[in-house]
């Protein structure tokens, strides 16, 4: 009787368990969308002295001579992270080792100063969903981990909430997210302040029908490397 009492606990405690492993896999937040965005803020070589980047200087908030300068006031370059001038109302932007502009995002991974493009999400390696007002409605927060399908090809993509965008008008995703779901990216080519460089702008994004799964309070509102992001998209789907 007392064996038969023990085997019976004892399946009820692996029961509890499995039941806990499996509840903690949340896959019933489901979002579906195929009005899209492109994204490419925090990336290495979004903006350029020179009008070099993947985007024109003008989406990042500052006219050519702005630019030419780096020069120019706190509303102005608010896709570039940029310091005061001294006790000036003028602020210049960081300058990377390779002459680009340090674009910004919401911080990525705040233990980062300011003028390390490390603090930013990389929109061209970082898959990543910009947050809007409709997904903080939803409790998401910064670095929260999504997994997200494209219906019309099938592919799939692990992706981290990243960045902030104001209004809900399109799902707006990052050029490596895009990448990574074979999405076409249309691109424009156009010239650098002097004329002496051909640039490929990325300028738009087919819309595709996505699938999101997203999981509330799954990050830490810090950033993660793509293997991290991938790591813990598969366990919140329950693929390992």
């Amino acid at each position: 009787m007392k064996t038969n009492i023990f085997f019976i606990l004892c399946l009820l405690i692996a029961m509890n368990i499995i039941s806990a492993q499996t509840s903690a896999i949340d896959t019933t937040h489901i979002f579906q969308t195929k009005n899209l965005a492109l994204n490419l803020d925090g990336a290495r070589h979004a903006y350029h002295p020179n009008n070099e980047g993947f985007l024109y200087n003008l989406n990042g908030g500052i006219s050519k001579e702005e630019a030419v300068q780096n020069k120019f006031k706190k509303s102005r370059g608010y896709g570039i992270a940029k310091k005061r001038i001294g006790q000036t109302n003028l602020y210049e932007g960081y300058i990377q080792s390779d002459g680009y502009f340090v674009s910004q995002t919401t911080p990525y991974n705040r233990n980062y100063p300011d003028s390390s493009p490390d603090k930013y999400a990389d929109a061209e390696t970082i898959p990543y969903i910009t947050l809007s007002p409709a997904w903080k409605a939803r409790g998401i927060k910064n670095c929260d981990i999504a997994f997200v399908i494209n219906l019309d090809n099938g592919k799939k993509s692990a992706a981290i909430f990243a960045d902030y965008r104001g209004n809900d008008k399109s799902l707006e995703i990052s050029l490596a997210l895009a990448q990574a779901l074979e999405i076409p990216v249309t691109t424009r080519q156009s010239s650098s302040y002097d004329n002496q460089k051909t640039i490929t702008r990325y300028v738009g994004i087919k819309n595709k029908t996505l699938k999101i799964y997203y999981f509330i309070n799954s990050g830490n509102g810090n950033g993660k490397t793509v293997e991290e992001i991938k790591e813990v998209a598969r366990k919140l789907m329950g693929q390992e």
